[in-house]
């Protein structure tokens, strides 16, 4: 059997331990270049020494879960309670993050949806020409009407004033009077054009909202078409009954309605 001494540096935890016992035994201590032999003795020993630092540290744990002294630092600066709190923690935060996730992704495809128009135009802005569109028809239609009446007025009076039989002149005077009531009731078209021109401001500043919201979400191109469902095969109800073209070269003049009747 190879007796021969193997000679390394010492843990200091075998230096204490082993100083304590040479001092018990009074053998004097050889510092760092003690020469520790392989045998049984000796492996005993420094499991001894090992096991009784492994015992004091549990015991200085244990003083600090009871409240008394601080814990010593851990080799990985945390114990297993706080980093299960940590991980658990960051758990929550990416579920929380993938819901926010998943929220603006769906705000996007329905802004997106909302200004898709099958013309190429947001739908938005699309029923706000449309709205003008009825305000300028209906001023260019009370225009007429009020022509018409002012007209009619005129005929009255020049028949009144060739007539001289009583009868004639009450039906004359009555005539008048309706006709003043066409232009008592024509004063719908300013009261409802001024309605109508706060709802498409009012889009209009959707419509801008909306847009800024685009921008900030990186703009047009951050908006992909291909996550939205596709258009159904038949016109939905609010875009078949759009009406007629408000362009000038697909509008039905009234000599095309009299052509109908003719």
């Amino acid at each position: 059997m190879n007796s021969s001494v193997r000679a390394r540096k010492p843990f200091r935890i075998e230096r204490q331990a082993l100083s304590g016992k040479e001092a018990r035994q009074g053998t004097p201590v050889h510092g760092g270049d003690r020469a520790i032999r392989p045998d049984g003795a000796g492996e005993a020993e420094r499991h001894e020494a090992v096991m009784a630092a492994l015992d004091a540290m549990n015991q200085k744990f244990d003083r600090f879960a009871a409240g008394g002294q601080e814990a010593p630092a851990r080799s990985g600066g945390i114990d297993a309670e706080t980093y299960r709190a940590q991980i658990l923690e960051a758990e929550t935060l990416r579920r929380e993050l993938q819901g926010l996730s998943d929220a603006i992704q769906r705000t996007k495809e329905e802004i997106l949806s909302l200004r898709r128009a099958p013309a190429g135009k947001d739908k938005i802005a699309s029923a706000g020409d449309a709205l003008r569109a009825v305000v300028a028809d209906t001023e260019a239609a009370t225009n007429g009407i009020i022509e018409a009446a002012e007209a009619v007025e005129e005929l009255g009076e020049r028949i009144n004033a060739q007539v001289s039989d009583s009868s004639t002149r009450e039906l004359t005077e009555a005539l008048g009077e309706q006709v003043t009531q066409i232009f008592e009731h024509c004063n719908f078209q300013d009261i409802t054009g001024q309605r109508i021109t706060r709802v498409v401001q009012t889009m209009e500043f959707i419509d801008e909202r909306v847009a800024r919201m685009m921008e900030i979400w990186g703009g047009d191109a951050a908006f992909d078409p291909s996550t939205l469902p596709p258009e159904e095969a038949s016109a939905p109800v609010g875009e078949v009954l759009d009406g007629p073209s408000a362009t000038a070269e697909q509008k039905i003049s009234q000599d095309d309605i009299d052509k109908l009747f003719d």
